[in-house]
């Protein structure tokens, strides 16, 4: 064990605050670097919930509105928010066969109205006519 003397190590500490006053430019720079990716990506998570996002529509069901080998769709949800979205909108959902696949399909109707559709189309033409209700009622 070793016991230090008086005024023996004090110029070892004096480099090492040398040291760290030359990192200190460098860390806060790191920290501010840091702080504004952070924020970047918060926009980009806000504005993906709860504003806007992106996704790629295709497929034949949309035709010819959008192109069967898919187009690049700027999809807005501030409409679905305030229950804005009515007949002719094209709407994205999540697929009741496959919940990981999102599908786009253009509204039919509102509440009250009736629609038509066929009940398995690749099959058969057998028709079923609902009526829209609204499902917070």
């Amino acid at each position: 064990m070793h016991i230090r003397g008086e005024g023996e190590g004090e110029g070892e500490g004096e480099g090492e605050m040398q040291t760290l006053r030359q990192l200190t430019p460098y860390v806060k720079e790191a920290l501010q670097q840091t702080l504004r990716v952070t924020k970047f990506f918060c926009f980009l998570h806000v504005t993906n919930t709860y504003i806007c996002t992106f996704a790629w529509g295709m497929g034949p069901s949309m035709l010819p509105t959008i192109n069967l080998y898919g187009n690049l769709l700027l999809a807005e949800r501030i409409s679905t928010r305030l229950g804005k979205v009515g007949p002719g909108d094209v709407v994205l959902v999540r697929s009741p066969e496959n919940p990981r696949q999102i599908v786009t399909k253009r509204v039919k109707g509102g509440e009250g109205d009736s629609v038509t559709y066929l009940v398995n189309p690749k099959n058969s033409d057998e028709e079923k006519t609902v009526i829209v209700i609204d499902p917070n009622s």
